[in-house]
């Protein structure tokens, strides 16, 4: 019988976090369940779990670090649940998010939580919905703002063909796709998604500011050519705030070459989500 939840695993280099990933899954208060890894480096991650779990299998991308979108499809291939959700290598689900969220997921189509921003040493330190007490729908503006990923619990017939091939930002997309599929789009005000912040990820590179160029002004010309599916309010919030991301980014670069920021998200913090009054006098 086919299990009610599949569980998307993308895994590139995640040998030392892997475990705490699945781990979390196991601990789960619902228990019917499967999990695809989708290995994008070749590395056999079943191997370094031990203990056999039958719910537990694994795909291989046929590439290395062909990105998350690549990954995430290849594992969407083989699940064969009813529900579909998304963790990445390096987080953890808390124990009770798939039983609070697939109510929501079959209530309305989709459901998200309010994400457990988490710094390097593990401490909790922010949340994208600091003051919701209530689930609420989510609005694309709700989507793109936060700059704090989403991480969505959603019925199989609404991934569409899956995560856009992009270097950046294919969650994000994918968000703003289900959001125009589903009836509504949900979020829960619990953060049951534990996001761990990790040494060396997009946010925390030394060349995040280049790749974020290059993927902006992908995402910029997708948009304006019609080549991913947004109803036309949803393709407008994300044409103007993505637009509103590359000035940012550009002052983030010059911020970063003055030695006023360490990282992307050290950046954000500090100017509002690139948003406070002040960065618009630095914007070229």
């Amino acid at each position: 019988m086919s299990p009610v939840v599949s569980i998307i695993l993308p895994a590139y280099r995640a040998e030392a976090t892997l475990a705490r990933a699945v781990t979390s899954v196991r601990a789960q208060t619902f228990q019917d369940w499967e999990v695809i890894i989708a290995s994008d480096d070749g590395v056999d991650y079943l191997a370094g779990l031990g203990e056999s779990d039958p719910r537990i299998r694994q795909v291989f991308t046929g590439g290395c670090g062909s990105g998350d979108g690549p990954a995430r499809n290849a594992a969407l291939a083989a699940a064969q649940g009813a529900f579909l959700a998304c963790l990445d290598a390096d987080d953890a689900f808390a124990p009770r998010r798939l039983e609070t969220l697939l109510p929501l997921a079959d209530a309305h189509g989709a459901a998200v939580d309010n994400t457990a921003v988490h710094d390097e040493q593990g401490r909790f330190y922010k949340q994208p919905f600091p003051t919701v007490s209530a689930p609420f729908p989510l609005t694309a503006e709700d989507i793109l703002s936060p700059r704090i990923p989403l991480f969505p619990l959603f019925r199989r017939e609404l991934a569409g063909p899956g995560w856009t091939d992009v270097a950046f930002c294919a969650d994000v997309l994918f968000n703003l796709e289900l959001l125009t599929r589903a009836e509504t789009f949900h979020a829960h005000p619990d953060g049951l998604y534990l996001y761990h912040k990790t040494n060396g990820s997009m946010t925390h590179s030394a060349d995040t500011a280049a790749r974020a160029e290059r993927g902006y002004l992908d995402i910029l010309q997708r948009l304006e050519d019609g080549r991913i599916a947004l109803a036309h309010p949803v393709r407008e919030a994300a044409y103007r705030e993505f637009q509103d991301n590359l000035r940012g980014n550009r002052v983030f670069a010059r911020y970063m070459a003055e030695g006023r920021c360490r990282t992307l998200e050290e950046f954000l913090d500090m100017t509002d989500n690139a948003k406070s009054p002040e960065l618009k006098a630095d914007s070229p």
